[in-house]
């Protein structure tokens, strides 16, 4: 279930885009982490909404996909996943910012009321619409799978994570079939060494 709220920031209504979710959210799939709000600070403002030039109070877009820091200063914090980084957020995908962040601008600069966010680390999302897209060769932490159509596909399948078979193939996609009443009827898997896997629900 896609859930909207609206905020306003000075001169700009913001609408929070929860659409990158993929059902409903689960209540033991997320961990606190600590963020460095400079580095969602871009010239571009992908990683922002409400951004405006009398906005006083900007958001760090929920559903940004995170990494850790494993060097320079900020070690064992974590910032926007990005291929170009040399901090170590190049690595891997840890998760995704659970929520939407208020930022507040004054003088002095940026102002959060507390940078330890909720980042979830496992679930069903919908890639495509996700605020920030990594590329597809991008590696992911934790457990994700992207539904797009009623195909579910691993998204750690990427790096080599999921579950093996006894050739040491993985699940790279799963179609689902559904009934007249759009109940799981079953489905197929595919794998990694190009077979394929009936599903059944019992």
């Amino acid at each position: 279930m896609t859930q909207e709220m609206v905020h306003s920031s000075g001169v700009v209504t913001v609408e929070e885009d929860n659409s990158w979710r993929y059902g409903e959210k689960n209540t033991n799939d997320s961990v606190s982490v600590t963020i460095v709000p400079e580095l969602f600070k871009t010239a571009d403002n992908k990683y922002l909404t409400g951004v405006g030039p009398k906005a006083t109070t900007v958001y760090i877009r929920s559903g940004i996909p995170l990494a850790k820091i494993t060097s320079g200063t900020n070690v064992g914090s974590y910032g926007p996943y990005d291929k170009t980084a040399s901090d170590g957020r190049q690595t891997k995908i840890a998760g995704l910012l659970e929520s939407q962040i208020t930022v507040n601008i004054n003088m002095s600069g940026w102002d959060l009321d507390d940078p330890l966010v909720g980042m979830t680390f496992r679930g069903d999302i919908v890639k495509s619409n996700l605020p920030v897209k990594p590329e597809d060769t991008a590696v992911w932490g934790g457990e994700f799978y992207d539904v797009e159509n009623d195909v579910v596909t691993p998204l750690s399948a990427v790096s080599g994570v999921g579950p093996k078979g006894a050739d040491g193939a993985s699940v790279t996609a799963i179609k689902l079939t559904k009934d007249g009443s759009n109940n799981i009827t079953g489905g197929t898997a595919t794998l990694s060494n190009g077979q394929s896997v009936t599903i059944t629900v019992a």
